[in-house]
């Protein structure tokens, strides 16, 4: 017996038949289409969720998943609104890199960070051991570290006291062949050193010296239940994999090593200047940058 399909009912079928792969197909190239909670209906599993590029996933407390931003997604870790779910980051390493780039833009949680590491010898050892490799990888870090401590005023001055009580900087410093060519160069105009502080960073006649002129404070931002957001910190802290991102991400960021050497130079400008390697480095970049030599010299800060 022959079946006879009319073309509109060949059509249907032809529709029905593509319709999975046609679906599937929008879905993996476009998946912003479909919103994560139709996503969650059709997965269930949250691990099968996606979102677009640049949002963090989130499980609100209501249990329905949402794409946030960085910053939303803290504003709602920190009013009760989601939880932290350090797995579910650690399977998607581009939200993860996301959410530390606005923690970092954060100064509250990145001085409770700090805090933790002062308050704790073992957080202080593991950072700092940290640092030191990372920085002998990337001379890139080495400069973040070294422009705020040699352009901002204040933290120059901090800088050439720790210095001074160093004694093996010291000798490095005034062996080195640049130091006593540079005591016999005059020094810059009488006025030398005004007009540094409208700004964080001045231009040095030097192949390292930043480009970035303008002053990157951050804002600070109150949260409404501290407890939460230090016990986010803490989760990342104990993850070994993720301690180490946020440390490259904090040294890879001029302004937050700024705000950061304010907060903590005096272990951070020990570790480099106990490091030969580190200690050599500083020396080389202090040479090349003229208004920190000019600085030196203009207070006789080394002959008193």
């Amino acid at each position: 017996m022959t079946v006879n399909f009319s073309p509109c009912v060949f059509l249907l079928f032809l529709i029905l038949s593509a319709a999975p792969f046609l679906f599937e197909k929008s879905f993996a190239q476009e998946n912003q289409i479909i919103s994560p909670k139709h996503q969650w209906k059709l997965f269930v599993d949250l691990d099968g969720l996606k979102c677009k590029e640049g949002l963090i996933l989130l499980q609100k407390s209501n249990g329905f998943p949402a794409c946030v931003t960085p910053s939303t997604f803290l504003k709602l870790i920190d009013r009760g609104y989601g939880k932290f779910d350090s797995s579910q980051l650690m399977n998607r390493p581009d939200m993860m890199t996301n959410l530390m780039s606005g923690m970092i833009d954060s100064s509250q949680l990145m001085h409770h960070w700090h805090t933790m590491i002062l308050n704790d010898p073992k957080i202080m050892q593991q950072t700092m051991s940290n640092f030191v490799l990372q920085l002998k990888e990337n001379s890139e870090f080495m400069t973040n570290i070294m422009s705020p401590m040699i352009t901002i005023p204040e933290l120059r001055e901090q800088m050439i006291e720790h210095m001074k009580n160093h004694n093996q900087m010291m000798i490095s410093f005034q062996d080195h062949p640049g130091w006593m060519d540079s005591v016999h160069q005059p020094i810059m105009g009488s006025n030398m050193g005004q007009g540094m502080t409208s700004g964080w960073y001045e231009k040095g006649e030097c192949s390292w010296c930043p480009e970035i002129k303008q002053n990157s404070l951050y804002h600070h931002s109150g949260f409404h239940q501290p407890k939460i957001m230090e016990d986010m910190m803490h989760h990342i802290w104990i993850n070994e994999k993720m301690r180490n991102q946020m440390h490259e991400l904090m040294l890879g960021n001029i302004g937050h090593m700024g705000f950061m050497i304010n907060e903590i130079m005096e272990p951070l400008i020990e570790l480099m200047m106990n490091d030969p390697e580190l200690r050599d480095q500083m020396i080389e970049m202090m040479l090349e940058h003229q208004g920190f030599m000019d600085s030196i010299r203009h207070e006789n800060k080394f002959f008193n």
